[in-house]
């Protein structure tokens, strides 16, 4: 079996490759990527006339807003690119979260971040759009990421896990893993190089859906070894393991695979750029949600005006600019009335009804065994 490119990755944090793989085909990163993007100290009043400098480490992209939050809201906004939420929460807890007053990490890098209070809790009276994102979202906010009655993130932007396929060479089908585990596309598919996301598609392919479903994702033993055994059992069906986005999409426009996991990023790209044929499943035994989170910093000296830049993100006019750039839609429907009708069927407003079935990352309870035994798939 061939091995495709790209190390494996040892947390649950979306391919990050995704972190710069759903990144790097933005054609707008080497311009606007470059507007703001430097680290600077708290403004506690800084710039012309006392207009406060908000900091913000998030993701490149971000900046492209920057030109509207500063007309819409008295503020200097000064972004700094990051490259993955582990870097960021790693920086914030080694002292660097008295030099920014906004994270945008991956949701489940928030509970690290409250746990180590860093964080400062969300006013709602602020934070006004909130009202109006996906019920899913505020159902996963409330239960990771608020504690004692406080809520301490804002879900701005998401996508998922799941697979996709080559409609060309795949039937017609109702969206489920055990398309992964068919024999009939031997030598044709592809999983993630990654212990969480190949293993959860397993797990949820043999019916342990209830391991997903408390505030961190628990196997037990026996269940791991079951996963490990159907992995290393799939193994000579594959054309390989994958990681980098770009990767994925080079290899499915070759031929290579007609079938495998994926994001919505990468086939959303390849719809973008013209490319029509491929399809994406959320499997009916669910699919791994990843969303953005804003963060306030409690060290922060501008904490009101903070929370009204992070009220900004998911603007519905801001939302859909945010969207049009990052091919991902926001946790706001409103964007729809900004997107015209083939950008809302890419990236735009989503049937609520596609998000029942929606697993949000989380923490792994007991991951070492994870890892041990996604080591001992890779070398059957």
């Amino acid at each position: 079996m061939s091995q495709m490119t790209g190390e494996s990755e040892t947390t649950p944090e979306t391919n990050r490759s995704r972190d710069t793989g759903r990144r790097t085909f933005l054609k707008a990163a080497g311009a606007t990527g470059a507007v703001g993007l430097s680290a600077g100290c708290l403004g506690g009043g800084g710039g012309s006339g006392g207009t406060p400098t908000i900091n913000i480490l998030t993701w490149e992209e971000y900046a492209d807003l920057k030109k509207q939050i500063e007309s819409r809201l008295d503020v200097k906004v000064k972004f700094t690119k990051s490259t993955s939420s582990s870097k960021m929460f790693s920086s914030w807890n080694s002292g660097q979260n008295e030099q920014y007053d906004i994270a945008v990490p991956n949701n489940n890098y928030v509970p690290k971040m409250m746990d180590a209070g860093l964080v400062d809790p969300m006013p709602k009276d602020v934070v006004s759009n909130y009202s109006d994102i996906y019920k899913t979202f505020k159902g996963f906010a409330d239960n990771q990421f608020t504690k004692d009655g406080k809520q301490y993130g804002v879900p701005i932007r998401f996508g998922w896990y799941g697979y996709s396929y080559n409609s060309n060479k795949v039937e017609d089908h109702d969206p489920t893993y055990e398309m992964l585990f068919k024999d009939k596309y031997k030598g044709k598919i592809v999983m993630y190089d990654n212990h969480f996301k190949a293993m959860s598609a397993a797990a949820l392919h043999l019916g342990m859906g209830d391991a997903f479903k408390g505030k961190k994702v628990s196997l037990s033993q026996q269940q791991i070894d079951k996963v490990k055994q159907a992995l290393i059992d799939q193994k000579p069906l594959l054309q390989g393991y994958i990681a980098a986005d770009p990767t994925y999409i080079k290899s499915l426009k070759q031929g290579n695979f007609v079938i495998g996991q994926s994001g919505r990023n990468e086939i959303v790209e390849m719809w973008a750029n013209g490319t029509d044929w491929p399809e994406m499943a959320a499997p009916k035994e669910g699919a791994l949600a990843w969303f953005e989170s804003a963060v306030v910093s409690k060290a922060s000296q501008n904490k009101e005006m903070a929370w009204k830049v992070i009220n900004e993100f998911i603007a519905p006019k801001l939302g859909a600019k945010l969207g049009k750039v990052g091919y991902s839609p926001s946790c706001n429907p409103n964007i729809k009335k900004h997107l015209n009708e083939e950008q809302n069927k890419m990236f735009g407003s989503i049937d609520p009804s596609r998000l029942d079935g929606m697993i949000p990352f989380k923490a792994v309870e007991n991951e070492d065994a994870w890892i041990t035994a996604w080591e001992e798939v890779k070398t059957a």
